[in-house]
C-alpha cells in the first residue's frame, strides 16, 4: 500500500471543541454540478457509499444513513449552497462537503468533525473507500477507463489511519 498512489488524500487536524477533523480531498474529472448530484441524490449517494443514505438537500432537511436495522445515524442539514457547499450535522459528527471547479473537473473537500475519536481510523478508511468508489462510478458513467492499481483493503486503511498524525489547521 503506497499512500502516494491514493486518489483520496486524507489529513487530520484539530477541530472545534477539541474534536478531531478529517479532511478528505479528491479531484474528479466531472463538473461540480455532477459531483453535487452524486452527493445529494439519495440513490446515487447510496450506490457509492455502500449503505442506504436518504438525503433531503434543503436547509433543515434530514440525512439518514442506515448501516443496519440496529444502526441508523441521523443528521440535520445546516447549509446548502448548490453546487458549492453542503453541510449537515448530527450525533456528534459534522460533515462539510465543499466543491470547487478545477479546470473541467471538480475538487471535493470533505471535512468530517469526528464525534468519537476512537472511531477515527474506521471513519477515515470508510470515507476513503467511498470517495474512491464515487470516482469509479462517475468514470464508468462517463465511459472513462478504470484507474490502474488495486484498492487498499478496509483493514489496511484502518491500520494506516490509526497512525495518521495531526497537522496544523
Amino acid at each position: 500500500m503506497d499512500p502516494e498512489t491514493f486518489r483520496t488524500r486524507t489529513t487530520r487536524h484539530p477541530g472545534p471543541d477539541g474534536k478531531p477533523l478529517l479532511r478528505f480531498t479528491h479531484d474528479y474529472p466531472d463538473p461540480p454540478e455532477r459531483v453535487w448530484r452524486a452527493i445529494t441524490d439519495s440513490g446515487e449517494h447510496s450506490s457509492w457509499f455502500g449503505f442506504r443514505v436518504d438525503v433531503e438537500p434543503v436547509e433543515g432537511g434530514k440525512v439518514t444513513v442506515t448501516f443496519s436495522p440496529e444502526m441508523v445515524v441521523r443528521a440535520r442539514v445546516v447549509e446548502v449552497d448548490e453546487p458549492r457547499r453542503f453541510v449537515y450535522a448530527g450525533e456528534g459528527d459534522a460533515y462539510r462537503w465543499l466543491l470547487s471547479p478545477q479546470g473541467d473537473g471538480c475538487r471535493l473537500v470533505l471535512e468530517n468533525e469526528v464525534g468519537d475519536p476512537g472511531h477515527l481510523p474506521q471513519s477515515a478508511a470508510g470515507f476513503h473507500l467511498a470517495l474512491d468508489k464515487m470516482g469509479e462510478l462517475l468514470d464508468r458513467e462517463a465511459g472513462r477507463p478504470a484507474p490502474h492499481g488495486g484498492q487498499p483493503s478496509f483493514d489496511d486503511l484502518v491500520k494506516y489511519y490509526s497512525e495518521l498524525p495531526e497537522q496544523p489547521s
